[in-house]
C-alpha cells in the first residue's frame, strides 16, 4: 500500500496506506513557482557546501508547503507505520507542473521545529519517485544478490577510485553472499554482451563520469549521458536509450554512480564536478523540461534506478554503495536500502563525505521497488578474486597485491583483455620493471576470465611442472584430465613429447567452452626473468635448459585452433626464434599520480589514526620517492611510514636513504629492508646490461619532462646511438599513450632509473634540444595542432625551444607554457615568460600579445607590478601599430588587462573608457562571455563610485543571463555573491 504523494496532470493528494489525507490540492502557478524557488534554494545550498542550516531551511520550507493549512504532512507521518516509504507517484509522462513536484528535494524534508526526517533511525524515512501506474513485478528467482559492475574512465577525464567501489561491494556483502561480475572494458557494447552471456544480473552498477546536458553538436538539444569508453579508451557519450538497448536481459536495478545522473537536462546551477567528483565539464543548459539519465533509464524500461542529483565525491559514493549492497543482500526493499545508506552517510564523521548524504535519488518505473533478492542459490560462477587467492597460495614467498591494494592498472588490463579475447595472438607478455605489479595484474586478469581453467607456473619451469599445473587446472574436465593422465608418464620420459600433448589438449578438450567444467585453459607463466639470460647485443634469451619447453608452449597455443590463451610475466622482453611474436607485449607503466594517491589512501586506512597527521609530511616524501613503483610505495609507505611498530626516526631514515640513492647515492647500508628491495630491483645491474651506448641514449632522454613520441627518441638515437627497443625491453624506458595523439606510443625514462643517471650539462641540453625541438614540435601538431595541444606539451616545447634558441617554437608555445606554470608559484611562470620574451627580442621576432598578457598577469601575482605595467604598456603600444582586424579579440583583451591594472592604481576614469572600448570590440567579434565579464568589471567601478543601482542592474540584467545561458556555473555563483554584496551595502539583507 502506498504512502506519499499521488499526482496527476493538474493536482495531487497526500496518501497514507492508500488512504487520502486531507483534500486533493491543485498545482497552481504559485505552487510551481514556490517549488522552483525551493529547487533553486536547494541548488544554492549544495553550492555552499551542503551546510545543515541551509539544507534545513530548504527542508522546512518544503515541509510547510506540503503540510498546508490542515497539517496534512504531519498527519501522514503520524499515521504511517515504520519504515515510512514516501513515494511520489506521477504519470509516465508528467506535465511541467508535476515535474516541478517530482524534482523537489524530499530527501531533506525537515519538521519546522526539528531536524531532517532522514535522521530518525527508529522510523526510517525513505523517498522514492515513480513514473507510471504500479504493476506487478517479475517474480524473483532463487538466486542470491548478483551485481554486474563496470567502470568507465575515458582518456582526459579525472581518474575515479572505481577499484574502491568494486571492493566496497565485496567487503559489504562478502563473496559468499554476492555474485560479482566485473566488466573492465568500460564499453556499453561489451557490457551488454557480457550480461547476455550470463543470462542477465539483477543489478548493474556503473561507475563513471556523467553529464546531464551534453550536446552532440551546436544547436542540438542537451541530453543526459554517461561518459563511457569506446574500444580504444576514448570517450563514448552514452544516452539512456543507447544504454538500455544493450542491457539484455534488463536488470531490476541500475545504479548509475556518476554526477548529475538524477539531474534533468534542463536544470542549471549545479556545482560542476572536479577532481575526485564524477562529472564532466559543464555543458550549456537552456532546454525545456527534460529527462535526467535516471528518469530516461526508467522510461526506457529499467524498473529501478539510483542516480545522484549533484556532484558526488568518490569517497561518499563508495561509502553509500557499500551500505546499500549490504542491505540489498539481506533482502531489504530497494527504497529502504537506499534510505538506510543515506542515513549511514548522514551519520558519517567525515564532513567531506557527509556533505553528499542527500544527493542520491531513487526512481521507479511501474514494476520497480521491493526486494531484489529472494534466494540464496549461488550462480554457476567462480568467485570474483579466485585467481588472486591461487597466486597467494603459490607465491607465498612474494605475495601479489591483495585485491583491496590493487589500483591504477586499467590501461594495461584493457590492452591485455583485448589481446586475449581478440583471436590474433596466442597470449600476452606483461613486462616491466620489478615490483610494478605484473603478477598482481596477471591475477586480476585471470579473475576476469571465469570461463577459463587457470594454471599458474612459478619457480619451476620444467615440462613436468608445466604439466602438473595444467593437470591441477583441468582436474574437473574429465576429457582433459584423462588426456593428461594418460600421457604424463610419456612426457616425463621424453620431454619433447610435451608439445604434441599440449596441441592435442588445447585443440581438443580445452578448445572452447562447452559448459561449466569443459572450458579453455589460461596458462600463466610468472616471473619468466628467472630463466632469462642477458645478451649484450639484444633482447634477453631463454637459458638453454628451458628454451625448448617455452618454445613448445608458445607453439602449442594457436589462436586459430583454440580459445585457450597464454599469459607470461617478465621483467624483460626476450627473443626465441620468432616465437615471441605470438605474444602481444604489454609494458607496465609506473602508477599515475592519481593511482599513487589512491594507493596511499588505502594504506592510510590500515595505519594508526594519528599517523595521518603526525606523519603527513613524511608520507608525502615517501610517495614522491616511490616514483610510481607500487612495490616501493608498499615498502616505504605502508610498512615503514605507516607501520605501527616503526618509530618516526627509523621511517624518516628509510625515506632519506632512498632519496639519497635516487640522487646517485650508494645502497643504504643502515636499512636492510630498503637495501634488499634495491638489490632485487637491480637498477645498477640493468644500466650495466644496457651498455654505454644505450646509457647515453637513456641520459639523452632525460631532456624531456613528459613522455614523447617514439619517432623523436629514434631521432635522438640516430645522434647518440642506442635503441629505444632495447631500453624498453629492459624496463629503463616506460611506454605511455602520447598525450597529443593517444593512439600513438610515447616514451619516458623510468623515474627510478633516472635517479641513477648523471644529470645533463647545460651544453648537452642545448645540443640535444637543437636536435629534438623541431621534430617534437612537428609530432605535436606544429603551429596548427589538431586536436588542440595541451599546455603541458607547450611547456615542454618552450623549454626545448629556449635551450635550442628557437624563436619560432617559442613564439607559438610560450604563452600556453606560462599558463601551465600558473598552477605553481607565479614567479616561476613570470621568469619563464621573461626568458621567452628576451629570446624573441634577441631574434627581432614579434612577441605575441597573448604572451605579453600572460607574463604580465604572472608578474602581478608574484608582486612585480612595475614589470607587469611595462609589459602591458608594451602590449598597448603594439596594438596601436598593428592592424586591429588581424586579432580584434586580442586587442580587446589587452585593453581589458590594462584597465584592470589602472583600477588597482585608482585611475577609474581612464579604466572605464578602456573597458567600454574593449566591450565594443568583444561585441563586434561575438564573444558574449567576454562582453559579460567586461560589463562586470565596469560594474565594479560603478560600485566603487557608489552608483550601486546601475551596478546592480548590470549584474542582474546583463551578466547573469549570459552566464546562465552558457552554463558557466562558477561565474553565476560569483555574480550572485556580488549581488548579495550590493544588497547588503543597501541594507536589504
Amino acid at each position: 500500500m502506498s504512502t506519499g504523494i499521488a499526482a496527476d496532470a493538474n493536482g495531487f493528494e497526500l496518501v497514507v496506506h492508500d488512504q487520502r489525507v486531507g483534500p486533493r490540492r491543485m498545482l497552481q502557478t504559485s505552487d510551481v513557482d514556490l517549488l522552483t524557488a525551493i529547487a533553486g534554494q536547494y541548488a544554492d545550498a549544495v553550492r555552499g557546501g551542503s551546510r545543515d542550516q541551509a539544507l534545513l531551511a530548504v527542508g522546512r520550507g518544503l515541509y510547510r508547503w506540503l503540510d498546508g493549512d490542515l497539517g496534512q504532512l504531519t498527519r501522514l507521518l503520524d499515521e504511517a507505520s515504520a519504515p515510512v516509504v514516501f513515494e511520489v507517484r506521477a504519470p509516465a509522462r508528467p506535465s511541467a507542473a508535476v515535474w516541478a513536484l517530482l524534482r523537489a528535494p524530499f530527501e531533506v524534508l525537515a519538521a519546522p521545529e526539528g531536524g531532517f526526517l532522514a535522521e530518525n533511525r527508529l522510523k526510517l524515512f525513505a523517498v522514492a519517485r515513480r513514473l507510471g501506474h504500479p504493476c506487478a513485478a517479475q517474480a524473483l528467482d532463487r538466486y542470491r544478490l548478483g551485481v554486474a559492475f563496470m567502470a568507465s574512465a575515458p582518456r582526459g577525464q579525472h581518474e575515479l577510485d572505481f577499484e574502491a567501489e568494486e571492493m566496497a561491494i565485496l567487503n559489504a556483502v562478502g563473496q559468499t553472499s554476492v555474485d560479482l561480475v566485473v566488466e573492465d572494458s568500460g564499453n556499453p557494447e561489451h557490457l551488454g554482451l557480457r550480461l547476455s552471456e550470463l543470462g542477465g544480473m539483477p543489478v548493474v552498477h556503473l561507475s563513471c563520469h556523467g553529464l546531464h546536458n551534453w550536446r552532440p553538436g551546436p544547436g542540438d538539444p542537451g541530453t543526459p549521458v554517461l561518459l563511457m569508453e569506446d574500444d580504444l579508451g576514448n570517450g563514448c557519450p552514452t544516452s539512456a536509450n543507447a544504454l538500455v538497448g544493450r542491457l539484455t536481459p534488463r536488470p531490476r536495478l541500475a545504479f548509475v554512480s556518476a554526477c548529475l545522473t538524477a539531474t534533468g537536462a534542463d536544470v542549471a546551477g549545479h556545482v560542476p564536478a572536479g577532481a575526485g567528483h564524477r562529472g564532466g565539464p559543464a555543458a550549456e543548459p537552456g532546454v525545456p523540461v527534460a529527462h535526467s539519465m535516471a528518469t530516461g533509464l526508467v522510461t526506457a524500461g529499467i524498473p529501478a534506478v539510483i542516480g545522484w542529483d549533484g556532484s558526488v565525491s568518490d569517497q561518499a559514493a563508495t561509502r553509500f554503495a557499500e551500505h546499500l549492497y549490504r542491505q540489498l543482500s539481506r533482502r531489504v526493499a530497494v527504497a529502504e536500502a537506499v534510505a538506510d545508506a543515506r542515513h549511514h552517510l548522514l551519520a558519517c564523521s567525515d564532513e567531506h563525505q557527509r556533505a553528499d548524504w542527500h544527493l542520491a535519488r531513487l526512481w521507479l518505473g511501474p514494476a520497480g521497488g521491493g526486494p531484489l533478492v529472494a534466494g540464496t542459490l549461488k550462480r554457476q560462477m567462480v568467485p570474483a578474486h579466485h585467481v588472486t587467492k591461487t597466486f597467494l597460495d603459490r607465491k607465498h614467498r612474494l605475495p601479489v597485491a591483495a585485491a583491496e591494494m590493487f589500483v591504477g592498472r586499467r590501461p594495461e588490463m584493457q590492452h591485455t583483455l583485448r589481446a586475449l579475447r581478440g583471436g590474433q595472438k596466442a597470449g600476452v607478455l606483461l613486462h616491466g620493471q620489478g615490483r610494478l605489479g605484473k603478477s598482481s595484474l596477471a591475477a586480476r586478469i585471470a579473475d576476469r576470465h571465469p570461463n577459463r581453467a587457470v594454471a599458474v607456473v612459478f619457480g619451476d619451469y620444467t615440462p613436468a611442472a608445466v604439466l602438473d599445473a595444467i593437470a591441477d587446472a583441468v582436474a574437473a574436465n574429465p576429457d582433459a584430465r584423462a588426456l593428461v593422465e594418460d600421457r604424463r608418464a610419456e612426457v616425463r620420459r621424453q620431454p619433447d613429447r610435451l608439445r604434441p600433448l599440449l596441441i592435442d589438449l588445447l585443440a581438443g578438450p580445452c578448445a572452447q567452452e562447452l559448459d561449466g567444467v569443459r572450458k579453455p585453459l589460461l596458462l600463466i607463466i610468472d616471473d619468466l626473468e628467472q630463466i632469462l639470460t642477458a645478451d649484450p647485443d639484444g633482447p634477453h634469451r631463454l637459458d638453454p635448459g628451458h628454451a625448448t619447453v617455452l618454445a613448445d608452449v608458445l607453439a602449442a597455443f594457436d589462436p586459430d585452433l583454440t580459445d585457450s590463451r597464454l599469459l607470461i610475466t617478465s621483467r624483460y622482453t626476450f627473443t626465441l626464434g620468432g616465437l615471441e611474436t605470438r605474444l602481444e607485449p604489454v609494458q607496465l607503466q609506473p602508477l599515475s599520480p592519481a593511482a599513487r594517491r589512491k594507493l596511499q589512501r588505502r594504506q592510510q586506512d590500515l595505519a594508526p589514526a594519528e599517523y595521518r597527521t603526525q606523519r603527513a609530511d613524511l608520507a608525502q616524501r615517501a610517495l614522491d620517492v616511490s616514483r610510481g613503483n607500487p612495490g616501493l610505495q608498499d615498502l616505504i609507505g605502508l610498512r615503514l611510514v605507516y607501520g605501527s611498530e616503526v618509530d618516526h626516526a627509523r621511517a624518516e631514515a628509510a625515506v632519506t636513504d632512498m632519496e639519497a640513492y635516487l640522487d646517485q647515492g650508494g645502497l643504504p647500508a643502515g636499512n636492510p629492508d630498503i637495501g634488499a628491495f634495491l638489490e632485487n630491483l637491480a637498477l645498477d645491474a640493468l644500466l650495466d646490461q644496457a651498455g654505454r651506448t644505450h646509457r647515453d641514449l637513456l641520459r639523452a632522454c632525460t631532456l624531456f619532462t613528459v613522455p614523447v613520441p617514439r619517432p623523436v627518441i629514434d631521432i635522438l638515437a640516430a645522434t647518440v646511438g642506442g635503441s629505444a627497443s632495447r631500453l624498453c625491453g629492459l624496463g629503463l624506458l616506460d611506454t605511455f599513450p602520447d598525450q597529443h595523439r593517444p593512439a600513438d606510443l610515447a616514451l619516458a625514462v623510468n623515474a627510478l632509473a633516472a635517479g641513477r643517471l648523471a644529470p645533463l650539462t647545460s651544453g648537452e641540453c642545448a645540443a640535444l634540444a637543437t636536435v629534438a625541438a623541431e621534430p617534437l614540435y612537428a609530432q605535436w601538431g606544429a603551429a596548427t595542432p589538431r586536436p588542440a595541444r595541451g599546455s603541458d606539451l607547450d611547456l615542454q616545447l618552450t623549454r626545448l625551444a629556449l635551450a635550442a634558441d628557437n624563436p619560432v617554437i617559442t613564439a607559438d608555445c610560450a604563452a600556453a607554457a606560462v599558463s601551465a606554470l600558473r598552477q605553481g608559484p607565479a614567479s616561476t611562470a613570470a621568469e619563464l615568460g621573461r626568458q621567452a620574451i628576451a629570446l624573441l627580442d634577441h631574434h627581432n621576432h614579434e612577441v605575441p600579445l597573448l604572451l605579453l598578457r600572460a607574463v604580465a598577469d604572472a608578474a602581478v601575482t608574484s608582486g612585480d607590478g612595475e614589470h607587469a605595467d611595462a609589459l602591458l604598456h608594451r602590449a598597448v603600444e603594439q596594438t596601436r601599430t598593428s592592424d586591429p582586424k588581424t586579432d580584434p579579440a586580442g586587442h580587446a583583451a589587452v585593453l581589458y588587462d590594462h584597465a584592470d591594472r589602472l583600477i588597482t592604481r585608482g585611475e577609474l576614469g581612464q579604466a572605464e573608457d578602456l573597458l567600454h572600448q574593449a566591450r565594443q570590440m568583444f561585441t563586434d567579434v561575438g564573444d558574449t562571455r567576454s562582453v559579460a565579464v567586461t560589463w562586470g568589471k565596469i560594474a565594479d567601478i560603478l560600485q566603487q563610485r557608489g552608483e550601486v543601482d546601475e551596478a546592480l542592474r548590470i549584474r542582474r540584467e546583463v551578466e547573469l543571463p549570459v552566464y546562465e545561458r552558457i552554463g558557466d556555473t562558477h561565474s553565476v555563483a560569483v555574480t550572485w555573491g556580488k549581488i548579495a554584496d550590493i544588497l547588503q551595502q543597501r541594507g536589504e539583507v
